[in-house]
Formats: structure tokens, C-alpha cells, sequence
């Protein structure tokens, strides 16, 4: 605009000649006026007819033009006594269109544009480059680096235009290769599993994003580094990247990141102080779990001060803070860190805002709020709300921003909520189990039904001897409590042909309800209604029988087995879990009690009681051993059958022995089922991949038992409460792509009975 007015301004002194001191014209006249009114404009004018004027009036005449943005040149012609001001008007835009934008919508595109231009508004060159900047930079946020957008500009007739831009997207550019200089303490794969931004390969062609290039998503891998090496005692740590180099083609990028490491710090003193008299330290210094000698760790230090400041809070402390400071002894490398109880103003929130939300309701996002308008602005309980709004994973960003109230003690509190584009889930791919076959699956989940929050999830199953689905919709918060509850439906059929000559159908469903007692213990009450029909089929003609015909020589075993029944189960289930190292989540372990009832509806009557014990702990840095235990029995009433009872095999409680493969059987070999079980299970866990690509190797001990019956005879059983044992390993991978985790396990039994049923070789689901 100044060089606009420059240029102007030395045609004025060119063109208006005789200018002087206290001259005059009688008449002034525009020239080149289309759209613009004579009468929006002449309060520009420093010059009038009749009265003298000055080169600084015309001066000041173009500048108040050109600041009413109508005009792309103003010039000034003097004919006699008459002044003539020749104008052309800006250009208006007609319409803007896009062509060839397919990774962008037009709706997004014209976010970007945010109304600089649009029809009715004046042409700018300039404003027209900004908008091209602005769509370049979006597409380089898109992976499309080598995008070409030109701006073809259609005149018409009425001085106006249209603004068409077209978009030569390209494909995405993807990251050839990534290479580590610099870095010592962990290797290049460890640092790679960091990273957001993967290595360009054939077997990732199911998720073809995770190796685009992106400078932001780069950014943020830098920044995960960075973390890394803070928590694993490296304070000093430098990760910086060079500028990509692009591949001839341009369709890929090679990065190179570099690491400056620097000396590895370990803690040293460790103080904990209170400036408020009502807060003792000594009451939460149990809490206070860094210890002197142990390495640096950046986010373990920040979570001590984290959780200090929480349990001081929930200690009806809401006004409180803990302040922490931390000290670096570069001669030593030791950091040392002082935690101070300190208080905070007295506040209260006047009002909570939620912004941003345009599916999820308002409702769903204040429910996790435990402060309301009128509370203590406890700080502690805001940022807990904000942490489960994350969780929910309804969101791509949750934001706290607090501002001033009606008064100083006051606090307006705004949550701002960017939704993610879609909540829902489609899961297909293909399944093997060693005892169903092969086949396949198709699944959905959607976890923000409507923004209700509600979620909704949907599964059909079939393989070569077992075929199912089900349906459940579960609402974390029911009618706004602080419990959940669902509804479960479903049916199945299995082919038991192989195993007890059978065929068994089910349809099944009921209510649950799920609430968390505290942070570590929840509580879940769930009733199924049940309705079986377990055929009997004759090998020799091929047919299915309700029953066993009298003809057929089995034993009153078997025959009891068949036939129809319903059930209808309650099942309590008491769930405790901790992590009990906070620097490791590995190293952790969770126990259930479960008990059911069966026989409140239906023909069936049992009573069962199970209890789980789940122990990890990790070894080294790649090695976590894990224990498993579980031991049940039950109480038989009326009617059950063998598929009430208790089996070991390959469902992960005794591996190397069949499905079914160990518990009581009768005198041809068919599986009974036992009221009595136990089991343990001791692994070894390590990494044989990155963890994208998820393969775990797995070296295990099973041991266990299944056993007893009261409603058989024993000279009708074979049956045995001595230990069964086997040995093995196992691969498992996490992450298949055939869209669920299997395991490959190779058992061997070294302790079992003769009427046992064993298997070396399984396919089977992940423990």
C-alpha cells in the first residue's frame, strides 16, 4: 500500500502542475466511479472548490482514499480550474470455487479462507498470496508436500471476477528412511519406537498414515525423545532434527535426527516442606516415593509433586499448592528437589463454560466435573475432571482456561473441546483357534453414541466349527450416576461333533452394572439369561437327535447331557488393581473375587465361586515375569451339564493339553467336567520386535488341576485331583494385522493321566 501511494504521490507532483501556495480550483470531478457512490467518499477530500489548498491537502486526499480500500490506483488531473480525480476500483469476486481438492473438503477449505475473500468482496493480490500460504502450509499438515495450488482468476463483465483455485494434490510424501547420530544409551529401534513418524514399509500397508511426513508430527516425536531421555536420568539431553531432505522423486523424505546426550544425573536430596500450618508433611510422605540414588527421572518428579498436591487437596486442603523446586549439581551429577506445601488463594468458581463441543452434549462433559458453580476452586479436582475427559477419548484436545468473575475471588472456568472427526470403530480381519478352526470377524464400536456418550458395540464371529454374535450398549454414567450400565445380547453356535458328538446352540442376554468404588477397586453385578440346545449327533447316519435314543449304547453320563435348558446367572465380580511401581507400569497386580448364582429363572441351579490373581514384575529393561493364579469351585443343585463345570486346556490355563483336555471324564472317554479347579501360570515376557510391530516372546510353566463330582458316581468317572504340569513358549503378536492378537504355543505336558487329552502345537487368543 505505501509503495501504492508513493507512486501515486510522484504521478500527483507530475501530473498537477502549478500548485502552489493558496491556489484554487471552482470544480471537482471523479472519473472511473462504477460501484463506488460519489457521496461515500467525499469526506476523503482535504480539497474544495473555491477554498485554497496545499500539496499537503492532495496528499492527504490520496492517503484517505486509499484507507477506504475501494480503489487499486488514485491519480490527480488538473484541467484549468477544474480538479480531476481518476479512480479504479478494486475488482469484486463474483464467486470462489476449488477444483481438484480431494484430501481437503471444500467446507475445510473455505475454514482456511475464514471469509478474506468471498462473493461481494473486493479482489486483493495480496490477501489472495496469504490464503495460498495458508493452504500450503495445511497441506504439508496433510502429508501432501509436493501439492501445487494455483489461483485462476475469471473476469466478467461489471468489473468483477471469479476466484477459482485449483489443487494438483500429488501423493502423500512418506519417510524413506530415519537415521539416529549421536545417541548412545538406547539404540536406534528403541528410539524409532518413540516415534510417532515410521519408516516407510511394504507389511504397514494397513496403516499407511503412520509414515507420512509431518513437520508437526515430527515436532511432537522430538519432544518424545527428548522425554525419553529426561526420564532415564539425561536432564541435559539435546534432540534436534535437520531439514528433510526430499528424495529425487519427491515423494519421500529422509530424517536425520541428532542426539546430544550428556552427562546421566542421579538424585540426590530430597526434602519435603509445609508453609501451611494445617498440612503435616509426615501424613503424606508416604507419597514422597523418589528415592536418593536412583536415576534422574523429569516425569516421575513431576508426578510425586502431582500427586502430593492431590492427596493434600482431597484432605479437605483446596487451597493449597505444592511448589517444587529443583536443583542440578553439574559437578556431582546428582539433582536435588524441594517440595513445598504452599497456599493458594481463596477462590470459588462462579461459572463452568464448555466450548467447542458440536455432537457430544453439554451434559456429558460437566458430569465429569467434581466442582460445581459455588464450590472451593480446588485445583486438583479441575484437573482430574480434564484428565477423565481425556480418557474418554471423545476428543482430539481438552483445554483449561480460567479468567476473573464478578468478583476477585471468583473464577470463570471455560473448557474447550476439540472433537475427533469420528468415534466410531469398524474391526475386520480373519481368526484361528486350533479348537473352532479358521474363519473370521467383523466388529464395531462406536463410544460417543449421538454424544451421549453412550457406547455401542456390535461383533459376528464364524469359523469352521463355531459361529456367534452379539451386541452390547453400555452407558458409562448412567442417568448422570457415578455407576455404569449395559445390556448384553447374543447367540452362538458350536460344532462339538469332534470333541463329545454334540451341537450346541445358545441365546443368551441381560442387564450389568459397573462403578468403581475408588481409584483401585470396582465392583461389577452382571445377569444373563441363558436359553441351550445341546443335540446329540450320530456318526453313523449323520443326523442330530434332542436326545440320546436308548438304542445307542452310552452311559447315563452323556445321555443327562443332552436336551434343552435355560439358566438365569447373577455374577458378582470385586476387582482390585494397582500399579505398585509408578516409575514402571509393568510392575503391578490385580486380584477378583467373582461369585454367581444361577437359578433365580430356568431349569438350571448352581452356585460358583472364582478367585484371580494377576503379578507382574519386570526383571530388566526387556524381560517381565508374570504369574497368573485362579482356583474356583462350585456347588451343583439342578440340572447343570458339562459345559457348567470346570475344563483345563488350551484356554490358557494349562497349555499342551487339549480344549477340555484335563477334568473329570466318563468310561468312554467324554468330557464331564469337574466342581473344583486350580491353576497357576508363570511367564516370561520379552520383546522380540519394536512395539509397533508388537511380537513378544513368551517361556511358561503352567500348573493345575480340575476335579470331583457329586452328582456321578467315581466308578462311573475317570477322574484325578493329582497336579498336571507342562512347559513351552510361546510368540505372541500383539498387533496382527489379520485384526485381533493370537498366539503361537508349543506345549509340552510332563506331568498328566492317561485319560488326559493333549496338544503340542496351539493357536490361540494373547495372555
Amino acid at each position: 500500500m505505501k509503495n501504492v501511494i508513493k507512486i501515486s504521490a510522484l504521478m500527483l507532483s507530475m501530473c498537477v502542475y502549478g500548485t502552489s501556495l493558496g491556489d484554487v480550483v471552482s470544480k471537482i470531478i471523479f472519473k472511473g466511479l462504477q460501484r463506488v457512490d460519489e457521496s461515500s467518499i467525499k469526506d476523503c477530500l482535504k480539497v474544495h472548490p473555491g477554498q485554497e489548498f496545499t500539496q499537503k491537502d492532495l496528499d492527504e486526499t490520496l492517503k484517505a482514499l486509499f484507507k477506504k480500500d475501494f480503489f487499486s490506483y488514485v491519480g490527480f488531473v488538473r484541467d484549468g480550474n477544474t480538479l480531476i480525480i481518476k479512480c479504479d476500483e478494486k475488482k469484486m469476486i463474483n464467486k470462489v470455487g476449488f477444483e481438484g481438492n480431494d484430501a481437503a473438503s471444500s467446507d475445510v477449505l473455505k475454514t482456511v479462507i475464514n471469509g478474506r475473500i468471498g462473493e461481494g468482496r473486493l479482489f486483493s493480490n495480496h490477501v489472495i498470496k496469504d490464503i495460498l500460504s495458508d493452504f500450503r502450509l495445511m497441506y504439508k499438515t496433510l502429508g501432501y508436500h509436493s501439492a501445487q495450488i494455483t489461483p485462476k482468476i475469471i473476469k466478467h463483465g461489471g468489473n468483477t471476477v471469479d476466484v477459482v483455485f485449483e489443487f494438483k494434490e500429488g501423493l502423500k510424501t512418506t519417510v524413506k528412511k530415519v537415521v539416529f547420530i549421536g545417541n548412545k544409551y538406547f539404540n536406534d529401534d528403541q528410539l524409532k519406537d518413540t516415534m510417532s513418524v515410521k519408516e516407510e514399509r511394504l507389511w504397514r500397508f494397513w496403516d499407511f498414515d503412520s509414515h507420512v511426513f509431518r513437520e508437526d508430527r515430527v515436532e511432537n516425536d522430538i519432544e518424545a525423545i527428548t522425554k525419553l531421555y529426561r526420564n532415564n536420568g539425561f536432564p541435559f539431553v539435546v534432540v534436534k532434527i535437520n531439514a528433510p531432505e526430499t528424495s529425487f522423486d519427491k515423494k519421500s523424505h529422509f530424517c536425520t535426527i541428532f542426539v546430544e546426550e550428556g552427562a546421566r544425573y542421579k538424585m540426590g536430596d530430597i526434602s519435603f516442606d509445609s508453609k501451611v500450618k494445617k498440612v503435616a508433611t509426615k501424613d503424606f510422605k508416604k507419597y514422597l516415593i523418589v528415592e536418593k540414588g536412583q536415576f534422574y527421572n523429569a516425569g516421575l518428579i513431576e508426578a510425586v509433586r502431582e500427586i502430593l498436591a492431590a492427596q493434600i487437596a482431597a484432605k479437605e486442603h483446596p487451597f493449597t499448592d505444592v511448589a517444587m523446586k529443583v536443583s542440578f549439581d553439574k559437578e556431582k551429577r546428582t539433582v536435588s528437589v524441594e517440595y513445598t506445601v504452599v497456599e493458594r488463594p481463596k477462590a470459588f468458581v462462579e461459572r463452568i463454560d464448555i466450548v467447542g463441543n458440536t455432537r457430544t452434549l453439554d451434559r456429558v462433559i460437566r458430569r465429569e466435573f467434581a466442582i460445581h458453580e459455588g464450590d472451593a476452586y480446588n485445583i486438583q479436582k479441575i484437573k482430574n475432571a480434564i484428565e477423565r475427559l481425556k480418557d474418554t477419548d471423545y476428543f482430539e484436545d481438552v483445554q483449561l482456561t480460567e479468567a476473573i468473575g464478578s468478583a476477585p475471588d471468583k473464577r470463570i472456568l471455560t473448557v474447550s473441546v476439540k472433537e475427533k472427526d469420528a468415534t466410531a470403530q469398524f474391526r475386520f480381519g480373519l481368526n484361528v483357534s486350533d479348537s473352532d478352526g479358521f474363519g473370521g470377524f467383523v466388529g464395531f464400536r462406536e463410544d460417543n453414541l449421538m454424544g451421549t456418550g453412550k457406547t455401542l458395540s456390535a461383533n459376528v464371529e464364524w469359523m469352521q466349527r463355531y459361529y456367534g454374535g452379539n451386541i452390547d450398549i453400555f452407558d458409562p454414567k448412567f442417568m448422570d450416576q457415578n455407576f455404569g450400565a449395559g445390556m448384553r445380547l447374543g447367540a452362538s453356535s458350536y460344532n462339538r461333533k469332534h470333541v463329545d458328538n454334540s451341537v450346541l446352540k445358545s441365546i443368551y442376554g441381560g442387564p450389568y452394572i459397573y462403578y468403581a468404588i475408588n481409584k483401585n477397586l470396582s465392583h461389577e453385578i452382571d445377569f444373563s439369561v441363558a436359553h441351550t440346545s445341546k443335540k446329540w449327533w450320530n456318526r453313523a447316519n449323520h443326523k442330530t437327535y434332542n436326545k440320546v435314543p436308548d438304542t445307542v449304547n452310552k452311559t447315563i453320563l452323556m445321555k443327562d447331557e443332552f436336551g434343552t435348558y435355560t439358566s438365569g446367572e447373577l455374577t458378582s465380580t470385586l476387582t482390585f488393581s494397582q500399579s505398585t511401581n509408578i516409575r514402571d507400569p509393568r510392575e503391578g497386580y490385580e486380584v477378583s473375587m467373582s461369585n454367581s448364582y444361577s437359578g433365580l429363572m430356568g431349569n438350571v441351579k448352581f452356585w460358583k465361586h472364582e478367585f484371580t490373581g494377576n503379578y507382574h514384575r519386570p526383571i530388566t529393561d526387556r524381560v517381565t515375569f508374570v504369574t497368573t493364579a485362579r482356583i474356583g469351585f462350585m456347588h451343583e443343585i439342578k440340572g447343570t451339564r458339562s459345559g457348567h463345570r470346570y475344563s483345563l486346556g488350551s484356554d490358557g490355563k494349562l497349555r499342551g493339553f487339549d480344549w477340555c483336555g484335563v477334568g473329570p471324564r466318563d468310561k468312554e472317554n467324554n468330557t464331564v467336567g469337574g466342581i473344583k479347579y486350580w491353576s497357576v501360570s508363570f511367564m516370561a515376557k520379552t520383546p522380540l520386535s519394536s512395539k509397533e510391530v508388537g511380537i513378544n516372546g513368551v517361556a511358561f510353566l503352567d500348573l493345575g488341576s480340575a476335579w470331583g463330582s457329586k452328582k456321578y458316581k467315581k466308578e462311573d468317572l475317570q477322574d484325578s485331583r493329582a497336579m498336571r504340569a507342562s512347559v513351552g513358549v510361546a510368540i505372541e503378536w500383539v498387533k496382527c494385522p489379520l485384526g485381533m492378537p493370537i498366539a503361537f504355543i508349543v506345549g509340552f505336558p510332563i506331568k498328566k493321566k492317561s485319560f488326559d487329552r493333549k496338544q503340542v502345537l496351539t493357536l490361540d487368543g494373547v495372555m
